[in-house]
């Protein structure tokens, strides 16, 4: 061979060794690049692991992860203190005997729609104590899109269902106990209605007799006491059948005007004339109902004439809109209320004087209807200062 071919054969050799190496350094540098990538995806889902372990034990309610069959392959410290095993069991074991078939049409439809939310039934715990539990469940799926597992999180709702079924046989109670005392407060008043009559009119003829033989004034004194207390005991029966049915009939809401109202009220009720009765200005249009707002606002101006001053009496109906709620203000200029007597006074039966016309019933009517709106009622007073009733009545 002649030494130019041989020469040449040198260079090619040459090439070829930094060719060689060239790509075993390119080599060595996407292994070291691959290797670091590794490492970060690698310390990447560390990370993802021990964040969904945190996760997994801090979620407050029992979380479960079982197979399809019903066994439990892994739960967290909460479903360990409910169903009281630290090892797999089996879900299916552990329901009350009358749920399993619920139980079953619950599953299937869990395996066809891959979720099932609010499933209710009862399970015994380890130490077989019988709870009600709720669970919302979805499945998880392989690669091949084929459910591998069911993960849910389980809720104990035995004592919100103990509590529901006390609030509804206490509702019940109250019912039934609502239509006796209303029954029981018609029959009363119709069978005081009746004596109480005759003997309105037995002291009626006794007075008329007793003027005709003597003008003694004690007796004169005693017959118009009796009188006054019968008249008394008759407007304490109206006022128990108007307290008895103020929320036993349903109406329905409707725009009620209570300028219009309120001057019904004002030409209807007597009105003496030593008292005015201040409107400042247009009272508004709200929602509610004519018939029980008429009660309302005929109790409060009522009792605000009664008590105003004796002379140069001042009743004001005013109000002011907020927000949410309208507020209502009916002010005297009377003797005014003890702050001792605030809250006694919106109490049935409780009265602060012995007129013969104060039953202690109209407040504790004003009182029922403002609850039948979810409203609210006080009063702000001092004594010689007057009084101001204050409501509330969401709009």
């Amino acid at each position: 061979m002649s030494d130019a071919k041989i020469a040449l054969l040198e260079k090619a050799l040459n090439r070829e060794r930094l060719a060689r190496k060239a790509a075993e350094k390119i080599l060595e540098d996407k292994s070291l690049e691959l290797y670091q990538t590794n490492q970060n995806l690698r310390n990447v889902l560390s990370e993802k692991e021990i964040h969904l372990e945190s996760l997994f034990k801090t979620i407050v309610d029992p979380y479960i992860l079982m197979d399809l069959y019903g066994n439990v392959l892994k739960m967290n410290d909460a479903s360990q203190n409910f169903f009281g095993y630290t090892d797999t069991f089996n879900v299916t074991k552990s329901l009350y005997k009358e749920d399993v078939p619920y139980a079953m049409e619950s599953y299937a439809t869990l395996l066809k729609q891959g979720t099932f939310k609010n499933f209710r039934a009862r399970v015994y715990n380890k130490d077989k104590e019988l709870r009600w539990i709720e669970i919302n469940s979805s499945l998880v799926y392989n690669e091949a899109n084929e459910p591998v597992f069911a993960h849910g999180i389980v809720r104990d709702i035995t004592e919100d269902l103990t509590a529901q079924k006390e609030r509804e046989e206490l509702l019940n109670h109250l019912t039934i106990s609502n239509k006796e005392l209303n029954d029981f407060a018609h029959v009363v008043s119709h069978d005081l209605k009746a004596p109480l009559r005759s003997m309105n009119a037995l002291v009626t003829w006794l007075h008329e007799d007793f003027s005709q033989i003597t003008d003694n004034e004690d007796i004169e004194k005693n017959f118009q006491l009796l009188i006054k207390k019968i008249d008394k005991m008759d407007h304490l029966i109206n006022g128990i059948l108007k307290y008895a049915g103020v929320d036993k009939i349903e109406r329905a809401d409707r725009q009620v005007d209570l300028d219009f109202v309120v001057g019904e009220i004002t030409e209807t009720i007597h009105v003496p004339n030593h008292v005015k009765i201040d409107i400042p200005y247009k009272l508004p249009t709200i929602r509610g109902d004519k018939f029980r707002l008429h009660q309302l606002f005929q109790n409060l101006i009522s009792n605000a004439i009664k008590y105003a001053k004796e002379d140069n009496g001042l009743v004001t109906v005013s109000y002011t809109d907020k927000e949410e709620y309208w507020e209502f203000r009916i002010q005297d200029n009377g003797k005014g209320i003890e702050e001792k007597y605030h809250k006694k006074i919106f109490d049935i039966f409780q009265t602060l004087d012995d007129h013969h016309n104060s039953t202690g019933i109209g407040l504790a009517i004003v009182t029922k209807i403002i609850a039948l709106y979810q409203g609210k009622i006080w009063v702000e007073s001092e004594l010689g200062k007057g009084a101001t009733f204050i409501f509330l009545l969401p709009k």
